[in-house]
């Protein structure tokens, strides 16, 4: 498995059932499974394409028996899983798969949510909508670094700043060896809404502040 993807693995606690929505390939199924972290899983995505490559694995690997697959376009059918995992997707289209669902969100144990980007756009929605983080983490793979969350339903909303949206209080209390890493982008897109001329107005100007006294 990628780090990415090991990451992911990695946060998952024992439990009985985990339902991994955008699957690819079933890896991550197949190894909880195979590492006894889960006793069965079942592998989600909304092409076929990417179910049959899962079928293929699940098969070469002798997993029929405890991974299953499902064409699913989010996480209806994860009713009764103790963890969900909504990996290798935008962070907006978490936002859309867990409002659409929010009840069978609700009733996981744990979620497993790893935005491609706009991670700040999902910790807004977690906190307004009575999901607690429980933790992030950080992995590179390649030339990215790449975050994930670990979350669940406590139905009252998190009180945070604009800069937990952004940097996220998790990582800086931890001192995340990749955080400032991590932090570079987000620095430079704001730094160039600044240079660009077009009004961006003092909200931004005092988070890129905020977010560069962090790096140093």
């Amino acid at each position: 498995m990628s780090p990415r993807m090991m990451m992911i693995a990695k946060e998952v606690k024992p439990c009985l059932k985990v339902y991994d929505t955008g699957t690819d390939h079933a890896f991550i199924p197949i190894y909880l499974i195979q590492n006894e972290v889960c006793k069965s899983a079942v592998a989600s995505d909304v092409r076929m394409g990417p179910v049959r490559v899962a079928q293929k694995n699940i098969s070469k690997f002798n997993a029929e028996e405890k991974v299953s697959t499902s064409l699913c376009d989010g996480i209806q059918n994860a009713k009764g899983c103790d963890c969900i995992i909504i990996a290798g997707m935008g962070g907006q289209l978490i936002c859309d798969i867990l409002s659409r669902e929010k009840e069978i969100a609700k009733t996981a144990g744990q979620l497993i949510l790893q935005p491609m980007n706009a991670p700040e756009k999902l910790r807004k929605y977690l906190w307004d909508n009575g999901f607690v983080i429980d933790s992030e983490n950080l992995c590179r793979e390649k030339h990215k670094v790449y975050n994930v969350m670990c979350a669940g339903f406590i139905g009252y909303e998190t009180q945070y700043s604009e800069v937990d949206l952004h940097a996220s209080k998790y990582l800086v209390e931890m001192r995340h060896p990749l955080l400032n890493e991590y932090l570079k982008p987000k620095i430079k897109r704001l730094s160039d809404m600044l240079g660009g001329g077009n009004n961006p107005g003092s909200r931004n100007s005092r988070l890129l502040s905020e977010i560069e006294e962090l790096v140093k």
